[in-house]
């Protein structure tokens, strides 16, 4: 359901940043899927299949293939090519100009 998946995706968020919550743990992801309106048995099954354990994985590798080692990381996406704008955190300041000649070059491309 994409609509729940935006809500569970803020939620967990939420649990993060702003409650300091563990959201590796299954138990907390089970308990944020049910506020965002996901059946807790449903959610929980889904999650602890070996269709996304595997689907985990992948993108663990494909993340470590890009050469990203911090969070956050910013990419952007033109035309199924993506650019590596920030490989960690950076202040806005930092962050506008890199965006802004990624932005201008995308618009040329």
């Amino acid at each position: 359901d994409p609509h729940c998946a935006w809500i569970l995706a803020k939620l967990i968020q939420q649990a993060f940043y702003t409650q300091g919550r563990d959201v590796t743990q299954a138990s907390v992801l089970v308990e944020l899927a049910d506020q965002a309106g996901l059946p807790r048995i449903v959610f929980a099954e889904a999650f602890d299949s070996v269709e996304q354990l595997t689907a985990t994985a992948a993108d663990f590798t494909w993340v470590q293939d890009l050469g990203i080692a911090g969070f956050p990381t910013l990419l952007a996406e033109h035309n199924g090519q993506l650019a590596l704008l920030t490989n960690g955190y950076q202040p806005l300041e930092a962050l506008a100009p890199l965006l802004g000649r990624w932005l201008e070059r995308a618009a040329c491309a």
